[in-house]
Protein backbone atom coordinates (compact mmCIF):
# COMPACT_ATOMS: atom_id res chain seq x y z
CA UNK A 1 0.00 0.00 0.00
CA UNK A 2 1.09 3.57 -1.16
CA UNK A 3 0.75 5.64 2.38
CA UNK A 4 -0.30 9.06 1.87
CA UNK A 5 -0.16 12.33 3.99
CA UNK A 6 -3.24 11.83 5.66
CA UNK A 7 -2.18 8.36 6.77
CA UNK A 8 1.33 9.11 7.68
CA UNK A 9 -0.35 11.88 9.82
CA UNK A 10 -3.11 9.79 11.15
CA UNK A 11 -0.40 7.19 12.43
CA UNK A 12 2.78 9.34 12.80
CA UNK A 13 2.68 7.43 16.26
CA UNK A 14 3.41 4.45 15.45
CA UNK A 15 5.63 5.52 12.22
CA UNK A 16 7.92 8.07 13.64
CA UNK A 17 9.99 5.93 16.08
CA UNK A 18 10.42 3.42 13.27
CA UNK A 19 11.34 5.80 11.30
CA UNK A 20 13.96 7.90 13.47
CA UNK A 21 15.71 4.82 14.87
CA UNK A 22 16.03 3.12 11.22
CA UNK A 23 17.32 6.58 9.90
CA UNK A 24 19.78 7.22 12.98
CA UNK A 25 21.31 3.56 12.01
CA UNK A 26 21.22 4.71 8.51
CA UNK A 27 23.40 8.29 9.22
CA UNK A 28 25.91 5.92 11.45
CA UNK A 29 26.80 3.78 8.62
CA UNK A 30 26.79 6.57 6.47
CA UNK A 31 28.81 8.84 8.45
CA UNK A 32 31.40 5.84 8.61
CA UNK A 33 31.20 5.31 4.74
CA UNK A 34 32.12 9.44 3.77
CA UNK A 35 34.71 9.59 6.75
CA UNK A 36 32.45 11.62 8.76
CA UNK A 37 31.47 13.87 5.93
CA UNK A 38 27.87 13.57 5.41
CA UNK A 39 27.81 16.61 2.60
CA UNK A 40 30.31 14.00 0.47
CA UNK A 41 26.96 11.91 0.83
CA UNK A 42 25.19 14.41 -0.58
CA UNK A 43 26.96 15.50 -3.43
CA UNK A 44 27.44 11.41 -4.61
CA UNK A 45 23.70 10.83 -4.14
CA UNK A 46 22.82 13.87 -5.98
CA UNK A 47 25.69 12.80 -8.85
CA UNK A 48 23.98 9.04 -8.20
CA UNK A 49 20.20 10.44 -8.87
CA UNK A 50 21.15 11.86 -12.22
CA UNK A 51 21.90 8.35 -13.28
CA UNK A 52 18.54 6.16 -12.24
CA UNK A 53 15.95 5.55 -14.47
CA UNK A 54 13.04 6.84 -12.13
CA UNK A 55 14.57 10.20 -12.53
CA UNK A 56 13.45 10.58 -15.90
CA UNK A 57 10.05 8.69 -15.38
CA UNK A 58 11.38 5.20 -16.21
CA UNK A 59 11.07 2.50 -13.98
CA UNK A 60 13.00 -0.54 -14.01
CA UNK A 61 13.23 -4.26 -12.71
CA UNK A 62 16.99 -4.17 -11.45
CA UNK A 63 17.19 -6.07 -8.72
CA UNK A 64 19.91 -4.99 -5.79
CA UNK A 65 22.08 -7.63 -6.94
CA UNK A 66 22.57 -6.32 -10.65
CA UNK A 67 22.44 -3.07 -8.84
CA UNK A 68 25.56 -4.39 -6.94
CA UNK A 69 27.37 -6.41 -9.87
CA UNK A 70 26.49 -3.68 -12.68
CA UNK A 71 25.29 -6.60 -14.62
CA UNK A 72 22.11 -4.05 -15.55
CA UNK A 73 23.02 -1.25 -17.74
CA UNK A 74 19.49 0.59 -17.59
CA UNK A 75 21.19 4.00 -16.11
CA UNK A 76 19.77 6.43 -17.81
CA UNK A 77 22.98 8.63 -17.30
CA UNK A 78 22.32 12.79 -17.40
CA UNK A 79 25.61 14.27 -16.48
CA UNK A 80 25.29 17.19 -13.93
CA UNK A 81 28.32 19.75 -13.08
CA UNK A 82 29.50 21.40 -10.28
CA UNK A 83 27.01 24.68 -10.86
CA UNK A 84 24.09 22.14 -11.19
CA UNK A 85 25.15 20.53 -7.34
CA UNK A 86 25.55 23.62 -5.68
CA UNK A 87 22.41 24.94 -7.12
CA UNK A 88 20.55 21.38 -6.04
CA UNK A 89 21.98 21.57 -2.91
CA UNK A 90 22.18 24.55 -1.49
CA UNK A 91 26.18 23.94 -0.25
CA UNK A 92 28.43 26.68 -1.90
CA UNK A 93 29.98 26.04 -4.99
CA UNK A 94 33.47 26.14 -3.44
CA UNK A 95 32.18 23.91 -1.14
CA UNK A 96 31.14 21.60 -3.86
CA UNK A 97 34.73 21.59 -6.04
CA UNK A 98 35.87 20.93 -2.76
CA UNK A 99 34.31 17.61 -1.98
CA UNK A 100 34.12 16.79 -5.83
CA UNK A 101 38.10 16.64 -5.59
CA UNK A 102 37.91 14.44 -2.65
CA UNK A 103 35.25 12.12 -4.00
CA UNK A 104 37.59 12.02 -7.26
CA UNK A 105 40.36 10.89 -5.11
CA UNK A 106 38.06 8.05 -3.36
CA UNK A 107 37.62 6.94 -7.14
CA UNK A 108 33.96 7.36 -6.18
CA UNK A 109 33.39 9.40 -9.43
CA UNK A 110 34.75 10.23 -12.26
CA UNK A 111 34.76 13.63 -15.05
CA UNK A 112 34.23 13.74 -18.35
CA UNK A 113 35.69 15.75 -21.08
CA UNK A 114 33.03 18.38 -20.42
CA UNK A 115 33.52 18.32 -16.65
CA UNK A 116 30.59 16.53 -15.77
CA UNK A 117 30.56 13.77 -13.04
CA UNK A 118 29.23 10.35 -13.03
CA UNK A 119 29.53 8.19 -10.25
CA UNK A 120 32.13 5.11 -10.86
CA UNK A 121 31.78 1.54 -10.52
CA UNK A 122 34.31 1.10 -7.48
CA UNK A 123 32.12 3.64 -5.31
CA UNK A 124 29.06 1.40 -5.99
CA UNK A 125 31.47 -1.63 -4.64
CA UNK A 126 33.25 0.33 -1.66
CA UNK A 127 29.96 1.30 -0.43
CA UNK A 128 27.78 -1.59 -0.27
CA UNK A 129 27.59 -1.07 3.75
CA UNK A 130 25.81 1.56 2.99
CA UNK A 131 23.54 0.34 0.30
CA UNK A 132 23.20 -2.94 2.46
CA UNK A 133 22.26 -0.18 5.81
CA UNK A 134 19.80 1.74 2.84
CA UNK A 135 17.93 -1.78 2.47
CA UNK A 136 17.40 -2.10 6.16
CA UNK A 137 16.05 1.70 6.46
CA UNK A 138 13.76 0.67 4.04
CA UNK A 139 12.72 -2.54 5.25
CA UNK A 140 12.06 -0.38 8.57
CA UNK A 141 9.93 1.94 6.82
CA UNK A 142 8.16 -1.16 4.98
CA UNK A 143 7.37 -2.68 8.45
CA UNK A 144 6.32 0.47 9.46
CA UNK A 145 3.70 0.91 6.31
CA UNK A 146 2.58 -2.69 7.09
CA UNK A 147 1.03 -0.75 11.20
CA UNK A 148 -1.07 1.44 8.96
CA UNK A 149 -2.34 -1.53 6.64
CA UNK A 150 -3.25 -3.40 9.48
Amino acid sequence: MTLNYQQVTRHFGHLFPIHIEALCELLIVLRQQFQGDLDLMLILAIISSRAMPARQGQTTDMSYSQFISDQSKERADQPINIQSIAECSGIPRETVRRKVNKLEALDFIKRDAQGMLEVTDIAIHKLKPATEATLHYLIALGKGSSIVDA
